[in-house]
């Protein structure tokens, strides 16, 4: 049996009211997609992190702890920055098409390309999919309530389809 290190994820997650970044650590290794949209775990570890009210975005430093824990219901969305690739063992094809949407959630508007099965609408693949989170691939998002705050080049942007406020298809 080979030795497993755990993969380690760089990540940024917002709520409506904190920017949290910090590592994310899953052993044995998966996907942060997994991480967040395993049902036994309702909260996320993030280690090495930083904490800044979005109040305060732009105007003042973070508060860093050793370790923070959020409420995976409280997430708007988490941006991957970097992560550990991890193999899969057992690999299931689902055919999904890319569909570029606009996700508004809280006073965040996120736009990317969503994969989903193929379905007849947005409203139909949404509902067909289980899993809490749903990703967009090359994603950019903005924050509606603070100036300045832009976000592009994330490996993925991982939405909690529970705090999605509208969907629509955009080109």
């Amino acid at each position: 049996m080979q030795d497993m290190s755990p993969a380690t994820h760089d990540i940024v997650a917002y709520t409506d009211q904190l920017e949290v970044s910090g590592q994310v650590s899953a052993f044995p290794p998966r996907r942060l997609l997994d991480l967040l949209n395993n049902p036994q775990t309702p909260y996320l570890l993030i280690e090495k992190a930083s904490v800044l009210p979005l109040a305060r975005w732009g105007e003042s430093s973070p508060s860093t702890a050793e370790n923070i824990v959020l409420n995976k219901s409280e997430v708007a969305f988490v941006w991957l920055v970097r992560e550990t690739e991890v193999e899969v063992d057992e690999f299931v094809t689902v055919h999904k098409v890319p569909q570029q949407v606009i996700i508004y959630t809280g006073p965040f508007v996120a736009q990317g390309i969503l994969h989903i099965i193929r379905e007849r609408t947005i409203s139909q693949a949404l509902d067909a999919v289980r899993e809490p989170f749903v990703a967009l691939t090359d994603p950019s998002v903005l924050c509606l309530s603070v100036d300045r705050l832009a976000l592009r080049g994330a490996i993925v942007c991982c939405v909690n389809k529970d705090r999605i406020m509208a969907v629509q298809a955009s080109e």
